[in-house]
């Protein structure tokens, strides 16, 4: 169920960047930041709605959202914005994704009526 997910996740996201301009390392990551954000938010839906030990979680936070977020990607951009010496956008970058993605979990946690399902198989 975790690789069924995984692929569907990770097909997900390279829809999202092939769909997305491709942009030159010099620009700011929109798409990848995207990705992880609004996957933090589905996390954060999951979690109220899942509980942790099923089939369910496996499938749906381990194998789709976690083939659907990047951190490869996102550590991929990071060097190369190093590599052209964007240290603003590098500090921007690893701000906004992180605070953000914890500000993503918490809200959907809090917005998402509490529901966690047990597991049908």
């Amino acid at each position: 169920m975790i690789a069924i997910g995984g692929v569907i996740g990770a097909t997900i996201r390279w829809a999202v960047g092939e769909f997305a301009d491709v942009m030159p390392p010099e620009q700011f990551p929109w798409h990848t930041l995207s990705v992880n954000l609004v996957g933090c938010l589905l996390i954060g839906v999951a979690a109220s709605r899942l509980r942790r030990d099923t089939i369910a979680w496996a499938f749906t936070v381990t194998g789709v959202l976690g083939g659907f977020t990047t951190m490869s990607s996102f550590a991929v951009e990071l060097n190369d914005l190093a590599d052209d010496g964007q240290t603003g956008t590098i500090v921007a970058y690893l701000a906004i994704t992180l605070i953000g993605g914890l500000a993503a979990l918490m809200v959907a946690e809090r917005v998402t009526p509490t529901r966690r399902q047990a597991d049908p198989a």
